[in-house]
């Protein structure tokens, strides 16, 4: 059995949307400009089929070969939607990445777990760190944003990679 049959196709599609949904989380967490929007967006295409293909774990080898052209067709393809607002588009995209990361932990081993949440971070990071923001043509500015970082801290918290979270969570944890 193929450890995609363990999800129905629409959970599959959350599943592997999880990624896109924490590297877009970083994305609309301190929009850029065009030029800015356009390097996010790239990096964040290279690094789902890059951070797949790289991994030996079974789940993200999974991934990888649903992210192909001719099988990625054969996925029911997700709503498009619109937000009203970044602040709309930032916590659905947030609660994206929390029901993915529950369905591998529920449908999963342990360890294909450990390396999604790595591989949803590692994406994340990717995206951040595609454009300079604040400088001027290409001049100056900060590789990742003080709201980039926040948005970093946001998904590692959701992730469970801080060992110390912060946030309101954390309280309701401790």
């Amino acid at each position: 059995m193929a450890l995609r049959d363990n999800f129905t196709p629409e959970q599959w599609i959350k599943v592997l949307s999880g990624p896109a949904s924490a590297g877009s989380y970083i994305l609309v967490a301190s929009p850029s400009g065009l030029t800015g929007i356009l390097a996010e967006a790239a990096a964040l295409t290279k690094a789902l089929l890059e951070g797949a293909k790289a991994s030996d774990s079974p789940l993200l080898q999974a991934l990888y070969e649903s992210l192909q052209p001719e099988a990625f067709k054969e996925l029911p393809q997700p709503e498009k939607r619109r937000f009203s607002s970044l602040e709309e588009a930032k916590s659905t995209l947030l609660d994206e990445v929390r029901q993915a990361l529950w369905l591998v932990q529920t449908k999963t081993s342990p360890q294909d777990a450990e390396a999604y949440k790595g591989y949803v971070m590692s994406v994340a990071q990717k995206v951040a760190g595609a454009a300079k923001e604040g400088g001027f043509l290409g001049f100056g500015g900060e590789q990742i944003s003080p709201a980039e970082k926040e948005a970093l801290e946001q998904l590692r918290d959701t992730l469970g990679l801080n060992p110390n979270p912060s946030g309101p969570d954390a309280l309701a944890e401790g």
